[in-house]
């Protein structure tokens, strides 16, 4: 068994024995394990949880950070930094800076405010980069009012971190490409489109292109074509053509449906497979030093901030029902 899904299924046996009272929703475990796998951190369960329980003692009487979001808040800032408590403040500072500017409150706030945290040091000032993400989003909502929302804000964010200022037009251009050639318009293509925009240097076609033939080889190995997994084969188009290796991704993918745990979470586990491959490539291949290597890892911190936001709001929306 690859390592990688090796240590995910022992980080997520650990996670889901001390935290299953805590968490509901078993994605969640999922999600926290995979980031200490994609960064190489062994987890120390109690250390994890001493950290929840203190951004919990900071948040506000109706703060989602008094809910399940706070486990996976913990989880990104116990993996980036030595000292993570110290780091709280920062988080709180950073997201009353977001809701000066406008961006609502609520979980994607916070998810917006940790990617400021763990980008640091940034050569722009935080309020520049905040600036600059909301023009990102107004601009996202402008052109697509009724697919764009809070969600969106932690992708406003990293996009934020680029030096392209046509940002809205080069991802426009490549929604409309997309839609022409089969993919299905809504926040899925758009959140694709903003994926292959990140490569500045790509002939937009080729990568269309590239993304057809990703799509098409995982077809052809078994994976439906879902609307949830283009962001994935956005990820995929990225890498260079040699690096694709759809085996090697069913054989990932194959290991985690024959886990007990994991065995229901077919699309959790493409999501998985595809990460942790990407994840490999960019340890093992020596694209460190090529320019993709930045995007890439922009592009995967992307796509855990969309599951971490995606399962919050899942987890909120649930919440609710039953209230």
């Amino acid at each position: 068994m690859n390592t990688k899904v090796q240590d995910y299924s022992t980080t997520f046996k650990t996670l889901q024995k001390n935290m299953k009272w805590k968490v509901s929703d078993k994605r969640i475990l999922m999600t926290i394990a995979s980031i200490y796998v994609m960064n190489n951190k062994k987890l120390d369960i109690t250390k994890l949880l001493q950290l929840a329980d203190k951004i919990k003692s900071r948040a506000s009487l109706f703060s989602s950070m008094k809910s399940y979001p706070r486990f996976t808040t913990s989880a990104m800032l116990d993996v980036n930094f030595d000292d993570p408590e110290a780091k709280i403040s920062s988080l709180y500072d950073y997201y009353h800076k977001l809701k000066q500017a406008r961006f609502k409150s609520g979980t994607y706030t916070y998810i917006a405010a940790t990617i400021l945290l763990t980008n640091e040091p940034h050569p722009h000032s935080i309020e520049t980069l905040i600036q600059k993400a909301k023009k990102i989003y107004d601009g996202m909502k402008q052109e697509h009012g009724f697919l764009t929302n809070e969600g969106d804000y932690p992708l406003a964010m990293l996009l934020a971190y680029q030096e392209r200022v046509d940002y809205i037009q080069h991802i426009e251009a490549y929604y409309e490409r997309l839609a022409k050639n089969g993919f299905r318009k809504g926040n899925d293509l758009q959140f694709l489109s903003h994926i292959l925009s990140l490569k500045e240097d790509e002939n937009p076609d080729n990568l269309v292109n590239r993304c057809l033939h990703v799509s098409d080889r995982l077809k052809e190995a078994g994976i439906r074509t879902k609307t949830m997994y283009y962001p994935v084969f956005g990820i995929l188009s990225l890498l260079p053509p040699d690096v694709f290796h759809v085996n090697e991704i069913m054989d990932m993918y194959d290991a985690l449906c024959a886990e007990k745990d994991f065995k229901w979470q077919k699309d959790m586990n493409v999501l998985m497979a595809v990460s942790f491959f990407v994840n490999d490539k960019l340890e093992n291949k020596g694209l460190a030093e090529t320019s993709i290597y930045t995007v890439l890892e922009t592009v995967i911190q992307a796509q855990q901030a969309v599951m971490i936001a995606t399962m919050a709001g899942a987890t909120a929306a649930a919440t609710s029902s039953s209230n």
